[in-house]
């Protein structure tokens, strides 16, 4: 992979080599300790954490600190006392008393920028403060003081841009959302062509539903009819995102039990719904009752015995279990079939067998609900042209996802994950600047999202567009910002949005290790952080730790470990053998629940690259999860 370096890069890294001391203009205003006084008006001060001589206009006491400003860089530096040794204790009254000598207004913006510039010993002057000042009062104190502390600490240029590009990097609107915002803006508008064709190649056309209620019908049956097979017989994988799709169905918080308890508390929190058949199968297609195949109606008989099973499915397991129950259980099952279907036989033998293995005058356990719980499911599929209507009367709900996109795991390959990703950084134009000034440029660059937008910004549009093309390019700007080299150390750090099988979203991703003398990353000593809000285990820290080419992973996510060990069991072999393709060796996977704290950092509203930018290891210090 080869390291590019966009101007910002290239600013940043310049200033990161530079002396602090040598940086100083006439005018700036600095704090400083007067450590001895030499003959001639000289004094020997200590600033930045270093010591200088300098020649003062007036004379001072050794031991004091003052606030010192440039009045001349001619020869030896001249300075000039701007304030007095009077004790302040607090930096915010230190900060006041600056400005009121300065004759700057006193405001709070003003105040948190002067006093943090203060705190961590960056130089000042009228213009920074009034600037900053300003900055302040657009973004807001909260993300807008992150974006000073940042750009202080890492002596990073004090301009708006960077500190724009900080602030996008602090926002919780993931990027995906903001491109999509955009694009749905752009295509209303449909007088910007070139910035949406660009939006639309990374993000796919936009959807807008043309579907019959008919044809949405048959989306529906087709997926409750997929989600039964893959509650009944999937992989272990494929059975926990399908629970979480019934619990989502029914508003249930998710959770990672195991999938029996789930299955039951599903059972157990199943209320009677009062809507019939038809007016369920009509709430979600916002059409009237509609005729299905057959000419069979939705208020056909053959949906009312699944009423019946369900409400006995529920009395087996909150109530002790009776002949009685039982016995009207398996005549729902058995009028739930139809006649013709070719597992009748089959299904009402398992029935009798599971009923069988209940305990008169007990309510079933967990691991028996599930079962039957699954039985009834697949019964209920038995019908497709009706599956989604008769799930839903299962369940108990009204509304049933019929535009809900597909979340439940299908096999896919690590080499087309890798080509979608590089297309997508591709797309959006992380690079474009330093492809512009490669010589290795190609003829015909390919149009991507951040030329148009730079090109969009220029133009006459409505504030609300520019704003939101702003926040995008300052996004995609703090990456290369977030990306500076420290010494030795090179970090990159990516964010691109990325649609692949059932996953959308953000994907970012952290990078940290040496660069080779030929501008390549080192790949056999490295560390990768990757961040993803996934679609069950929600946000998703997974940390590669590279030594000689041997990998070991650290997963954190709000999950029981023991259920992820075993649902990525059947993956492990395949993981090792796509590593030992590259020349890699694995040697274990580790899962982790977040603490409390890091849940809060890094689950709770922190967006991954202010993760980034918050890390106290950012610069040649492993961060530890």
């Amino acid at each position: 992979m080869e390291i590019g370096q966009s101007a910002i890069q290239r600013g940043v890294r310049a200033q990161l080599g530079r002396n602090p001391v040598d940086m100083l203009n006439e005018g700036q205003i600095f704090s400083g300790k007067v450590m001895k006084l030499l003959p001639g008006q000289m004094a020997e001060l200590v600033v930045f954490g270093q010591q200088i001589t300098t020649q003062l206009e007036v004379p001072l006491q050794a031991g004091g600190r003052y606030f010192f400003q440039v009045a001349s860089l001619k020869g030896a530096m001249q300075l000039k006392v701007v304030s007095d040794n009077a004790p302040m204790q607090r930096t915010p009254d230190q900060a006041a008393a600056l400005l009121e000598k300065l004759q700057i207004p006193v405001t709070k913006e003003s105040v948190v920028f002067t006093a943090l510039a203060i705190e961590m010993g960056q130089p000042l002057s009228k213009d920074s403060i009034q600037f900053g000042s300003a900055w302040l009062s657009k973004a807001g104190l909260k993300d807008g003081m992150e974006a000073l502390r940042f750009m202080f600490s890492r002596n990073l240029p004090i301009t708006e841009n960077v500190f724009q590009a900080l602030v996008s990097a602090r926002s919780t609107e993931s990027l995906t959302g903001k491109l999509e915002a955009l694009q749905h803006t752009l295509v209303k508008l449909g007088d910007m062509p070139e910035a949406t064709a660009a939006l639309n190649r990374l993000l796919g056309e936009p959807t807008s539903s043309g579907k019959t209620a008919a044809s949405l019908l048959l989306d529906v049956n087709a997926k409750a009819v997929h989600l039964a097979a893959a509650l009944s017989t999937g992989s272990l994988s494929e059975k926990v995102a399908a629970v979480q799709i019934l619990k989502q169905v029914l508003n249930m918080p998710a959770s990672f039990a195991d999938v029996p308890k789930q299955l039951a508390s599903i059972v157990k929190n199943n209320l009677t719904t009062s809507r019939s058949p038809a007016s369920i199968v009509a709430a979600n297609i916002q059409e009237q009752p509609v005729t299905v195949k057959n000419n069979e109606t939705t208020n056909s008989p053959s949906v009312q015995p699944v009423q019946m099973m369900k409400e006995m499915l529920v009395q087996l397991a909150v109530k002790p279990v009776t002949l009685e129950t039982i016995a009207s259980f398996k005549e729902a099952v058995f009028q739930s079939i139809p006649a013709n279907h070719p597992d009748r036989a089959a299904l009402m033998q398992q029935v009798t067998q599971l009923t069988d293995q209940l305990t008169k005058d007990v309510p079933a356990v967990n691991r028996q609900i599930a079962s039957l719980f699954q039985l009834a499911f697949s019964i209920a599929a038995t019908v497709p042209e009706q599956a989604a209507v008769r799930m839903a009367l299962l369940l108990g709900t009204d509304a049933w996802p019929i535009e809900e996109p597909q979340v439940l795991p299908i096999h896919v390959n690590g080499k087309d994950v890798a080509v979608a990703l590089r297309d997508a950084f591709r797309l959006l134009g992380i690079d474009h600047e330093a492809i512009i000034t490669s010589k290795n440029q190609p003829e015909a660059m390919q149009q991507n999202v951040k030329q148009e937008l730079l090109k969009l910004m220029i133009e006459t549009i409505p504030a609300p567009i520019r704003e939101a093309a702003e926040q995008i390019v300052g996004r995609l700007n703090a990456q290369h910002i977030l990306s500076a080299e420290s010494g030795p150390l090179q970090q990159l750090v990516m964010q691109v949005p990325f649609q692949f099988a059932a996953f959308q979203g953000d994907v970012t991703i952290k990078w940290s290790g040496k660069k080779k003398s030929n501008g390549k990353i080192d790949a056999d000593y490295c560390r990768v952080l990757f961040y993803v809000d996934m679609t069950n285990l929600k946000n998703t820290v997974i940390d590669m730790q590279v030594q000689n080419r041997i990998i070991h992973l650290n997963i954190v996510a709000a999950a029981a470990p023991s259920l992820l060990k075993q649902m990525s069991i059947n993956t492990m072999d395949r993981l090792k053998e796509a590593l030992e393709e590259h020349g890699y060796r694995l040697s274990g996977v580790q899962f982790k629940e977040p603490s409390e704290e890091e849940a809060t950092q890094r689950h709770g509203t922190k967006p991954p690259l202010a993760c980034v930018m918050d890390d106290e290891g950012y610069l040649g210090v492993d961060i530890r999860i």
